[in-house]
Order: C-alpha cells, then sequence, then structure tokens
C-alpha cells in the first residue's frame, strides 16, 4: 500500500516530464509576440550605411521581416521580397531582410546581382548579433524565418519556406497595397 502511495506521484512527474519533452520547438517568432527595438547593419536599400531600427521608424506600420542563415538562402528570397517592397513603395508596408551570417561584400553583390532598391538588405550588428538574434528567436539551423508584423506584433510567421513558397508572402502582404 505503502509503494502505490510513493510510486502514484513519481509516475505522474515522470509522465508529465516526457510530455514537455517530446513538445517541438517553435522556430522563430509565433503570431502574438511581440517585436522588439534592434539596430541592424544596413547594406542597402532606403537606409544603406545606417544602423536604423526598423521598429523605431515605422511605429505601428506593417513590416514584412526575413532571417536568411547566409548569403546563398538571402539570394533564394531576394528577388521575391524585392518585387513586394517594390508593389508598397507608396504604401506603409517595410520590406527587411536580414543576413545572419554574411560579410558586407557578400551583402552587396547580393544588392548588385538582383538590383536591390527597395528592399532593405541588412546584417546583425557584429556587437550586438547574438543579443538581436535571440531576441527574434532567430533559428540557426532554418534557412530563413519570416515574421509580417504590424503594432508591435507578429501577425503571420514561416520557416524554412522554399521557392515555391514565396507567393504565401504576397499574398499575406496584399492587403497592405496602397489604395488607388
Amino acid at each position: 500500500m505503502r509503494m502505490k502511495v510513493l510510486f502514484g506521484p513519481l509516475t505522474v512527474l515522470v509522465t508529465a516530464g516526457f510530455a514537455v519533452a517530446a513538445e517541438p520547438t517553435a522556430k522563430g517568432l509565433r503570431p502574438g509576440d511581440e517585436v522588439s527595438a534592434w539596430e541592424p547593419v544596413h547594406v542597402a536599400g532606403p537606409h544603406a550605411g545606417t544602423k536604423t531600427c526598423p521598429v523605431c521608424t515605422y511605429l505601428d506600420a506593417p513590416v514584412l521581416l526575413a532571417f536568411a542563415k547566409d548569403a546563398k538562402a538571402a539570394g533564394q528570397l531576394a528577388a521575391a521580397l524585392e518585387g513586394i517592397a517594390v508593389a508598397h513603395a507608396k504604401g506603409k508596408l517595410k520590406v527587411l531582410l536580414v543576413v545572419v551570417d554574411g560579410s558586407a561584400d557578400e551583402l552587396q553583390s547580393l544588392a548588385k546581382e538582383h538590383s536591390l532598391r527597395q528592399l532593405m538588405l541588412c546584417r546583425p550588428d557584429p556587437q550586438r548579433k547574438e543579443k538581436q538574434l535571440k531576441a527574434y528567436k532567430v533559428e540557426s539551423l532554418a534557412a530563413n524565418s519570416v515574421v509580417l508584423y504590424q503594432d508591435y506584433a507578429v501577425k503571420q510567421a514561416w520557416s524554412d519556406l522554399k521557392a515555391a513558397d514565396l507567393g504565401e508572402l504576397k499574398k499575406a502582404t496584399d492587403g497592405y497595397l496602397p489604395k488607388r
């Protein structure tokens, strides 16, 4: 009888521990999460050569923010994101592409290769990189993670988008197109 009393609670604790360990961890920010101020290094686009904070600058405006693992992964997103940025140039939606591991030279080449003009091409500030990536829950193994936020809150989120999925970003941002 005494054994049942001791092992009953222990069984519950062990079972609960396995249930928690078995839950998958979410990649990146999720809908409802808040975005925080940060200062990426802008390599190309409207703020090139600065460390302009997109959250502070655009306040409650909608922002499509993509993180790419490296220059190769960024190259797979660049044309689609530039297209969205151009379509929204006269509206409120802003578009950023942050290359997690890429030098200024690699990003300059990427900007030139894809004729980036409206898309803000950035990289984390090398002195604050880990803190910045942690604040945005950037998954180091993911090729990319993308969030659409407005009013400081994430509205939609995507991870590891493939070329065939990039139309989802355009569709998600179409509602922000300026009215004619």
